[in-house]
């Protein structure tokens, strides 16, 4: 579709990422790896992700940390919250691991530094899926625990979430606060634009456009020329001008490449939930992690799409993809 409209290199540039997941996959059918890399690997990016959030929190007085360049606090607050979730996925792995002790810390560490991460960086939309990503740990880890260990990791999950919305130091409190008026001020016709508003007004826009192209789609420049005019006639407040894409990945899949970049989308979400789902509640623990982190990852980047087009981003496309397969690929090696 990128080549239907016109793009040429720019258009393959979005879509190396998954040529290169491709050759992964075929890689592992010749090759058999450790996941002990890739579990190590998640774990302590994940801690110098929360170690570089708390130097500019605390050093740098950031209101929102957001990594360095080219990241944003969305997209960095996102990403951290994915690797948090992705290690305390690997606990099943990790138990039944020799050194099982230590292994399970520093997943559990690593599992609270991508929290960290997401609560520091203020981004909302990445909680909103937090109770089916919970739910997901439940099935595979959780439910076979005594009862006993089961209210002990509700009470300690209470006790941090009530942690990260009472110190003041997180900023949770005031972005959850930001978010109520901002509905409230949208529902009551207030003209002030906020990132509330100006999410629906882009999805309204996004709408608009795919109704008079619903199968071929506006490609990219196309979509951003007309975002522009839409400002320049006083359809849409001029300030959304400067956004290039539609704060929604399947939105910003169908107004650009039209109905085949949204149908390509939803396979990319609903291909892995079905293949890894059915390992979720069995299997040994290292199949059964990988299960987990498979699915958490679909449903991670589900819950990320929805207010905020992160596939739109080379890094996003690279970080879903080869992930993806990488944990495709030690899932059917795993006994």
């Amino acid at each position: 579709m990128a080549q239907w409209h016109g793009e040429s290199v720019r258009g393959v540039a979005h879509a190396w990422p998954v040529a290169l997941a491709i050759a992964a996959l075929v890689a592992f059918a010749k090759l058999r790896a450790t996941a002990t890399w890739l579990w190590a690997g998640l774990a302590l990016g994940s801690l110098a992700g929360g170690a570089w959030a708390i130097w500019q929190k605390l050093i740098e007085g950031s209101r929102r940390v957001e990594g360095h360049e080219p990241f944003n606090a969305i997209l960095y607050g996102n990403l951290g919250l994915l690797l948090g979730l992705l290690c305390l996925a690997g606990l099943g792995w990790a138990w039944s691991r020799q050194a099982r002790w230590r292994w399970s810390l520093l997943m559990v560490a690593g599992g609270l530094s991508g929290l960290l991460i997401s609560a520091l960086s203020g981004t909302r939309g990445g909680w909103i899926g937090l109770p089916l990503a919970a739910w997901v740990l439940y099935r595979g880890h959780v439910s076979r625990m005594s009862v006993r260990w089961r209210l002990g990791l509700l009470s300690t999950l209470l006790l941090l979430m009530a942690a990260a919305y009472l110190v003041p130091q997180t900023g949770v409190a005031e972005r959850v606060e930001n978010a109520r008026v901002g509905v409230e001020r949208y529902f009551t016709g207030d003209d002030d634009m906020n990132s509330i508003s100006a999410r629906v007004e882009m999805w309204k826009g996004a709408v608009e456009l795919i109704g008079e192209r619903p199968m071929t789609g506006w490609g990219m420049a196309g979509y951003r020329t007309l975002m522009i005019e839409r400002s320049e006639e006083g359809r849409q407040d001029p300030l959304l001008r400067r956004f290039w894409h539609a704060h929604n990945d399947a939105l910003d899949a169908w107004v650009k490449r039209g109905l085949p970049g949204l149908l390509a989308l939803l396979g990319l979400y609903v291909t892995p939930l079905w293949l890894f789902a059915r390992g979720i509640g069995s299997g040994s623990g290292e199949r059964r992690s990988l299960a987990v982190a498979g699915t958490l990852l679909a449903v991670a980047f589900i819950d990320f799409g929805l207010t905020y087009s992160l596939l739109a981003y080379p890094a996003g496309g690279w970080i879903y993809a080869l992930l993806l397969v990488l944990f495709w690929g030690l899932y059917r090696q795993a006994r």
